[in-house]
């Protein structure tokens, strides 16, 4: 069975036109324990620098690592506000260069 390709999302944030796409789910990494989902930012048009919002684990730790965590609701609220703090931190959706890479402390809904 062949994984799907994800599919990015167009929003609008401050006079930016972005667009927005999930590139890893929750996991479990023998090197970093568990991690929480991962989502792309760019802008849409002419390619300029993406933004890697890296959100924290939330959830309960499963005993044993063969188990898959849940991924948590992703909602347009929580993208929009994890993108408003990547551009307070410094990313510029119009600038060039490699990927910013944005923690996203946490997920208030």
């Amino acid at each position: 069975m062949q994984r799907k390709k994800p599919v990015a999302t167009p929003i609008a944030i401050d006079g930016y036109d972005l667009m927005w796409t999930l590139i890893r789910d929750t996991q479990w990494c023998s090197l970093d324990d568990h991690q929480g989902i991962a989502i792309s930012v760019c802008k849409a048009g002419p390619t300029r620098r993406e933004m890697i919002m890296k959100y924290p684990y939330l959830g309960v730790r499963p005993i044993g690592n063969w188990h898959s965590p849940e991924r948590p609701k992703v909602t347009l609220k929580i993208v929009e506000d994890a993108i408003r703090a990547g551009i307070a931190a410094g990313w510029d959706p119009d600038s060039r260069g490699k990927p910013f890479t944005f923690e996203v402390p946490e997920i208030s809904e």
